[in-house]
């Protein structure tokens, strides 16, 4: 029949590196959405930002249209008094209500302009749809929030990545030692057999010997050799003992005493890790609302209430950062 799969138990080394690894891929997930959606925000607020100016601009322009053609419409009106006034420098009445027609026909011409552009500056004002000032600000907001999480996911994601990093170290290391043992080990075993070999054959030639012929160099001989044989198979079982320990220590079953204590301590320390890696994430939060509510706030306001928060939660954050650093070294 075929023979069932061995069931192989993680070591506590890989099951750590592992749990590293699971975070690691969450955090770079969440970083790569947050990269996303702070490049989108912000680009929605560009866009409606940019539709705002052009619609401003052109609406600056019109506005000057209408205040040109207003100027010459008036200036027409002028024109056309100054020829009635003029009435009686004509000799010929017909030359006066020819000049007084072309004076008519002008403000007439001119006033068409100013319909014309007043026309034109109030289609403007109605079909360029733009967002409202209080949209643009909102969406200027959510741009800089989403940059601010972005921030934060970026934190998490890079100390996911130093953990992930020790951790397959401090697995390699293991695997390096144990592969390290078991060559020596096998060279031992190598040795130990050619030793056993050489006792033996010794041990046949003293047996086929005649005591006559004087036996002490083979004597000798197999007692050096069995003291050798005894060294090196010393020197093997320690070597034996020391590899068991060894994969003891990455064994998730008999766990030493001192193994368990330093797992507990090293998993208060990922614990007590963690609390102030997410501690940094919500002040980085905080510290953002905080320069986004100032930037918004009216000067009159009492804004210094404002600024002590963000001092003091700035300290707060580099003081949370630092302890964060000693914990990883």
């Amino acid at each position: 029949g075929e023979e069932a799969p061995q069931v192989v138990e993680k070591s506590s080394l890989e099951k750590k590196y592992e749990e590293g690894k699971a975070k690691y891929d969450g955090a770079k997930k969440d970083y790569d959405e947050g990269k996303k959606k702070g490049a989108e925000a912000q680009k929605k607020y560009e866009e409606d930002q940019k539709k705002t100016e052009e619609k401003a601009k052109k609406e600056k322009e019109a506005a000057k249209e209408v205040d040109d053609a207003s100027l010459a419409v008036q200036k027409a009106h002028v024109e056309y008094r100054k020829v009635v006034d003029s009435r009686n420098s004509y000799r010929n009445p017909s030359d006066h209500a020819k000049k007084l027609a072309e004076a008519d026909k002008k403000i007439t011409e001119e006033t068409t302009k100013l319909t014309n552009a007043q026309t034109k500056f109030q289609s403007i004002r109605r079909t360029i749809v733009v967002p409202e000032q209080s949209e643009l600000a909102e969406t200027k907001k959510k741009a800089e929030e989403a940059k601010a999480e972005e921030k934060v996911a970026k934190r998490k994601y890079d100390y996911a990545t130093l953990k992930v990093a020790l951790a397959k170290k401090e697995v390699e290391a293991k695997e390096l030692e144990i592969e390290k043992l078991q060559y020596e080990i096998s060279t031992l075993e190598q040795e130990v057999a050619t030793a056993q070999h050489q006792v033996d054959n010794l041990k046949k030639l003293l047996a086929g010997a005649d005591p006559d012929d004087g036996t002490e160099v083979i004597e000798a001989k197999l007692k050096k050799g069995e003291a050798e044989l005894n060294a090196k198979q010393a020197e093997l079982a320690k070597k034996q003992t020391e590899l068991e320990k060894l994969l003891d220590s990455l064994d998730p079953e008999g766990k030493t005493q001192d193994e368990l204590d330093k797992e507990g301590e090293e998993g208060e320390l990922d614990k007590k890790g963690d609390e102030l890696q997410n501690k940094v994430a919500d002040l980085e939060k905080e510290i953002s609302n905080l320069e986004i509510l100032l930037g918004g706030a009216d000067p009159e306001d009492d804004s210094a209430a404002l600024q002590n928060k963000l001092a003091a939660k700035k300290a707060e954050l580099a003081k949370k950062e630092t302890e964060l650093e000693k914990l990883v070294e």
